[in-house]
């Protein structure tokens, strides 16, 4: 399988390694991208998008939770605009969220510590696609704690939570806000919700050996129940869904997180104030994640903050990375935004391997 796509001569291994991933059968269709300073370092593509046609430059792809890191960069941008304050209650913004949960702060949710990680009543993957309905019955949910006192991350409940404050604060959907902020203003092939061009560029994704995990209580990823199938209808990719329904292009991710990068190290102002950004960056707290059993770093902005190699080799890096295998994040110390996508699932919670050896080998070549 001919892997295609831009790669400076510096990086020529990392195309080696990704090329591999097709004649080993790791991979089926994919794409990571590398950017700098605005510069494309890498864009590699390779394999089929589905049954038919190959995986090119326009080729987007559901990444599941790394729509987070997208979405919690719209959020960024509404606090560089002093429309959102972190620390003031969310029901400022959302009056209708008052019964029992007066004492929820913005930045209680978005670093996935509010309490109200999963849906306590029987929801279908159908209802996911009604917002008004999914937001209505986060409204009159009580929360499984006080806020800060646990996390438990926000599987599926986190992007409408998120959605309805940006819905209140500006008037406007996640999916128009991105687009008028983020795509037109920048190029970007990345989307919360389709419009009919974006049919002919995605990916449909294959998924193998998953089971779900057998647990009677209703948590944060099985109610309601993974469906594959549903994942690739023409529903759930008209309907954007916040927390798990972004598709995009790993070079558009790449991008997003190069002008953060950028924004943090240089000062940029691209999307949000140096100082600013240092301070919802920092991280929530210590505790483990009792949803993934993980100790997940979650600032107070929504992002993650680099554990392992899955965003690089610095310690100040950012991002989110996705189910099934996708990631993005930024780098501010070298200044750049690095993203992986794939078609072909990962079951396991566990950092993708794929991703991780491009990652590891751009660092080694960053450092000779």
């Amino acid at each position: 399988m001919l892997v295609k796509g831009i790669c400076s001569s510096k990086f020529f291994k990392l195309k080696e390694i990704f090329q591999d991933y097709f004649i080993n059968k790791d991979e089926i269709g994919a794409n990571f991208s590398i950017v700098k300073n605005k510069e494309i370092l890498v864009n590699i593509y390779g394999g089929l998008k589905n049954n038919n046609d190959y995986w090119d430059e326009k080729t987007i792809v559901n990444t599941f939770s790394l729509s987070k890191g997208i979405y919690a960069s719209c959020i960024a941008l509404l606090i560089e605009q002093n429309k959102i304050d972190i620390e003031k209650k969310v029901s400022f913004y959302w009056p209708q969220f008052k019964k029992n949960k007066e004492d929820i702060n913005v930045k209680d949710v978005l670093s996935h510590q509010s309490g109200l990680y999963r849906f306590k009543k029987k929801i279908t993957n159908s209802d996911l696609l009604n917002f008004d309905k999914i937001t209505t019955i986060l409204e009159q949910q009580d929360p499984d704690h006080r806020p800060g006192e646990k996390t438990f991350y926000h599987a599926k409940t986190h992007g409408y939570l998120v959605e309805k404050l940006i819905r209140n604060i500006t008037s406007l959907s996640l999916k128009d806000f991105f687009n008028e902020n983020f795509s037109k203003k920048y190029n970007l092939n990345f989307n919360f919700g389709f419009n009919n061009k974006d049919f002919e560029n995605v990916s449909d994704l294959i998924e193998e050996n998953y089971k779900e995990n057998e647990n009677a209580e209703f948590n944060a990823f099985n109610n309601p129940q993974h469906n594959i199938n549903f994942y690739n209808s023409k529903d759930w990719r008209l309907a954007g869904v916040p927390s798990m329904g972004g598709h995009g292009s790993a070079l558009s991710i790449a991008q997003v997180y190069d002008l953060l990068a950028n924004d943090l190290k240089s000062d940029s102002g691209k999307i949000i104030s140096q100082n600013k950004f240092r301070n919802i960056l920092q991280l929530s707290g210590s505790k483990i994640d009792e949803s993934l059993k993980l100790p997940i770093k979650w600032t107070y902005s929504g992002y993650i903050l680099r554990g392992g190699w899955m965003f690089g080799k610095n310690k100040e890096s950012f991002g989110h990375n996705g189910w099934g295998g996708s990631l993005g994040f930024a780098d501010p110390i070298e200044g750049l935004g690095i993203s992986y996508v794939t078609r072909k699932i990962n079951p396991t919670m566990a950092a993708d391997t794929r991703a991780v050896n491009l990652i590891k080998k751009t660092y080694e070549i960053l450092q000779n």
